[in-house]
């Protein structure tokens, strides 16, 4: 088999006599096609053997010290090559949060919104056509090459790693769907299987889906003197070492199985080829050593069949940092026995695991292996594509991705602005590029700033000095112009302190609460203090003011939403490299907004409230909870699912042609009846919107739950659309206790079904033994 350090050798040569740009890209297309990968002649090259055939007879040829060095992956150079076998060198950790994360080299990835803005677009389909050109680039970059400077290699791998954990606190969500266990499990379902969109004419993926991190996630590197909450001095005092690293989550039985499994389950029966296990422990067990959760929930229970790789340092955490064995050799034994597979950060795994470990060993190498050989790696080469043609519409799916996770938070109606105004930009980021992308991105990426994309429509003017994000800065004066754009908001990485573990301590982004991402945990949600006196300044000049907010999490802008100049806020997440061009097409009116918050957007005193390790999401006496479905509204600013348009939507109940209660019922409901609604959606026909449903249970229930979202679709820009919902018997389910023996139970009453939040449409829906049936009369808001 050709190896990366081979197609570098012969692809060397010709790079300096080339140009830039496509030429390159001929150049390592024509020299890689010349020079396609060759399995050889050994017997589990031959494709007509059964897999498990084909895994064991390559597994037979691997010494126990060479599946030591097989399992241990080092964050950049992965797992070495086995020549004698023609085994090339391969790491199974690679990042794919929303693009391939590139660093340096050629092909430039395609950087898409940020997972959390995504999510707000509540659009499956745009969840896989992501996925999928993501999924593509990958390949390419392992088929073709990447070039860095003068050196040429392989990618390395097709596993692509992606999180999916909720967000639960403020910090690291960024990289999540939200905090929906209902939208994140559709967005990991369709993200793994765009992903793992098969290569044209087989069954082969073209890339494989691993989602992060398993389970019950949730803490960086706080809570500490430098980011906590008020709570937190309450439960944590003083400078505590406690982190990600050797957290320990108490999860119940109900908050696990209501919340923090269900979208690894989704992972799981979308087939994603990898799993990642997590640092921290699940009540006592660390989640790298957990045979309950990887064994029996992950590969017995939802059927996953894939590889589990740790995070980077996992099982030397479990043995210095958790105290779970009380030797390193008993630690690896025991996370290999667990369900471990493949160990990120070698040096502790090489060092300690012994030849003796065969057994346990094998069975990882077969999982790990097992993957690369779905990956078509044992198999003849695929046809080549050129980046023209892998490329062609991810630019355009980039800058559509932006647009359909914008979200609009206030409109007094002097939105859109008009074309060819004179406009002032303002703010720390109104001339961001990379600051737009959010973390585990591409670098250097072809990114729109703001400032870019606004002088498309308008005469932009820049006054005062550029402002930083943390810190003073003047205010300046009032500008000559129409109206006043400021961009303000987060940063979701820190490039002046790279190790996420040292960021609490020596990142000022970090101290300074502008930053949210690995390992730091934000001290509160309000807007940095500059900032926000910016906005006031800024309103206070008689112009109407638009603020676009940059950020992953929630801000709390209640001290300055209602100012009667701020004509509307702009939510964009971290937009990706079209960030600039959305932001234009969005102020003008090209494009309405649509996105609807994938999170909620609390207040900054609800944080006094939810100690950060606590990891129950239902609400107590004296504990308002955790999401929107639990938590009450004296807490929130903008509600999970809010979204204002430009236009108007009108809602009503449509008449069926069918029986309403003519739901096929499935094994789990027992044969109970289930019910359908159809929505009717009517608008002038210029935008797109998404509808949620809401299922609210009778009063009085016993288990706190508010309110869960049981079903949204995504409407494109028509003058009318019908959609029907379905509703079956486990819909009516819940959890009514936190006990260990906790269960769902039908709840019997009446139910309402809300459209949106807030509610634009309501009807009741009646749960009794037999199941659920609908009334004639809905009620309208």
């Amino acid at each position: 088999m050709l190896s990366a350090l081979g197609l570098l050798a012969l692809l060397a040569p010709g790079i300096a006599q080339v140009g830039a740009g496509q030429a390159v890209y001929r150049h390592m297309e024509k020299v890689a096609a010349a020079h396609r990968p060759n399995c050889g002649g050994f017997r589990w090259c031959n494709t007509s053997l059964p897999l498990e055939l084909r895994v064991d007879l390559l597994v037979k040829e691997i010494t126990p010290e060479e599946k030591i060095d097989q399992l241990g992956n080092d964050l950049f150079g992965g797992v070495p090559a086995i020549k004698r076998i023609g085994l090339d060198k391969y790491n199974y950790i690679r990042e794919a949060a929303h693009g391939v994360l590139l660093r340096g080299g050629q092909p430039n990835a395609t950087s898409f919104p940020q997972v959390i803005a995504m999510a707000a677009s509540f659009n499956r389909t745009l969840f896989r056509k992501v996925g999928k050109a993501v999924g593509a680039e990958a390949r390419y970059m392992q088929d073709v090459g990447v070039m860095w400077g003068d050196y040429l290699g392989r990618y390395g791998g097709l596993l692509l790693q992606f999180n999916v954990n909720l967000f639960r606190d403020p910090g690291r969500g960024q990289e999540t769907p939200g905090e929906s266990p209902e939208l994140s499990s559709a967005f990991a379902e369709e993200y793994v299987q765009g992903i793992q969109t098969p290569l044209e004419g087989t069954t082969t993926p073209q890339a494989g889906a691993s989602c992060k991190h398993f389970a019950a996630y949730s803490f960086e590197g706080g809570p500490t003197l430098l980011n906590r909450t008020e709570s937190m001095r309450h439960t944590l005092p003083g400078q505590s070492n406690l982190s990600r690293h050797n957290e320990d989550a108490i999860v119940t039985r109900r908050d696990f199985r209501e919340s923090y499994a269900k979208p690894f389950k989704a992972c799981a029966k979308a087939k994603a080829l990898g799993v990642m296990c997590a640092y921290n422990q699940v009540n006592g067990v660390p989640s790298c050593g957990s045979r309950k959760l990887l064994r029996r929930v992950l590969r017995k229970k939802w059927g996953f069949d894939g590889v589990v790789v740790t995070d980077c340092d996992s099982i030397s955490d479990m043995y210095a940092l958790q105290d779970f064995k009380a030797t390193p050799e008993a630690t690896i034994r025991a996370a290999l026995a667990a369900g471990t597979d493949v160990a990120c950060s070698p040096g502790f795994f090489r060092k300690y695991a012994k030849p003796q470990m065969n057994p346990l060993l094998t069975n990882a190498v077969k999982d790990a292996l097992r993957v690369r050989f779905r990956l078509g790696e044992f198999d003849p080469p695929p046809p080549l594509p050129t980046w023209p043609d892998v490329s062609r519409g991810h630019a355009e799916l980039a800058l559509e991705a932006a647009l359909q996770s914008a979200v609009l938070l206030k409109n007094d109606g002097r939105l859109p602005l008009q074309r060819n105004l004179r406009l002032a930009l303002l703010g720390p980021l109104r001339n961001a590029t990379e600051e737009l992308l959010g973390n585990y991105q591409a670098w250097p990426v072809d990114v729109v700033s703001p400032l870019e994309g606004l002088k498309k429509v308008a005469t932009v003017l820049t006054p005062g000095d550029e402002m930083k994000l943390c810190g003073n800065a003047p205010m300046p004066s009032r500008p000559d112009a129409d109206a006043v754009i400021i961009v303000a908001g987060l940063t979701g990485d820190d490039p002046e302190v790279q190790d996420p573990d040292l960021r609490p301590k020596e990142s000022k982004l970090c101290k300074g609460g502008c930053l949210e991402g690995e390992g730091c945990d934000r001290p509160n949600i309000t807007l940095p203090r500059d900032q926000e006196e910016l906005v006031r300044t800024a309103a206070s000049w008689d112009l109407p003011v638009v603020l676009v907010l940059i950020s992953g999490g929630a801000l709390d802008i209640s001290s300055v939403k209602d100012l009667p100049q701020l004509a509307g806020i702009l939510w964009m997440g971290y937009p990706g490299e079209a960030g600039g061009s959305a932001l234009a097409q969005l102020l003008v009116g090209d494009v309405s907004p649509s996105g609807r918050l994938s999170q909620t957007f609390y207040r900054n005193e609800y944080l006094q409230h939810v100690p950060m390790n606590d990891y129950s999401f239902p609400a107590r006496p004296g504990y308002p909870g955790r999401g929107y479905r639990f938590v009450k509204d004296e807490w929130v600013l903008y509600p999970f699912g809010f979204g204002l348009s430009y236009d108007t939507f009108s809602y009503a109940w449509e008449q069926l042609n069918h029986p309403m209660d003519a739901v096929e019922a499935e094994e789990e409901d027992e044969g109970l009846r289930g019910c359908r609604l159809q929505l009717q959606v009517t608008s002038d026909g210029k935008s797109d919107t998404s509808v949620l449903f809401f299922l609210r249970p009778p009063s009085g229930n016993s288990g706190s739950l508010q309110k869960q979202l049981v079903h949204f679709e995504r409407l494109h820009a028509a003058r009318s659309h019908s959609v029907p919902v379905t509703f079956r018997p486990r819909d009516f389910r819940l959890f009514i206790n936190d006990g260990d023996k906790a269960k769902r139970q039908l709840v019997t009453g009446t139910w309402t079904l809300e459209v949106n939040q807030p509610a634009d449409l309501s009807h009741e829906i009646v749960v009794t033994e037999q199941g659920c049936s609908v009334g004639s009369a809905p009620i309208l808001l």
